[in-house]
């Protein structure tokens, strides 16, 4: 081998190396982020879950009780039903200095 490859391979080697070592660095990076990303998820599908049993629940008691029927449908239509009070509390107004 002439003494120019030898000085070319010499300065090629140091740039294979950082190469090499910066994108193994990345793909560390990028496998932190998948797996804060992948608990994430799992956090937001188990919320989901628990939520879609109460609604579930809440449904299969809406079907057996009339009367819990009729009261989240007076609720959801904002009505009241014969001899019920309704109190209505007006919203706080901020004040001018109040954070």
């Amino acid at each position: 081998m002439r003494p120019f490859a030898r000085r070319w391979l010499w300065a090629l080697v140091p740039l294979l190396v950082a190469l090499v070592g910066w994108g193994w660095w990345q793909a560390v990076i990028a496998e932190r982020e998948t797996r804060r990303e992948l608990l994430e998820l799992r956090t937001r599908r188990q919320q989901l879950e628990e939520v879609n049993r109460a609604l579930a629940r809440e449904v299969e008691f809406l079907k057996r009780e009339s009367e819990a029927r009729k009261r989240a449908a007076r609720e959801t239509l904002d009505v009241a039903a014969p001899n019920e009070v309704l109190i209505i509390v007006p919203r706080a107004t901020p004040t001018k200095g109040a954070k």
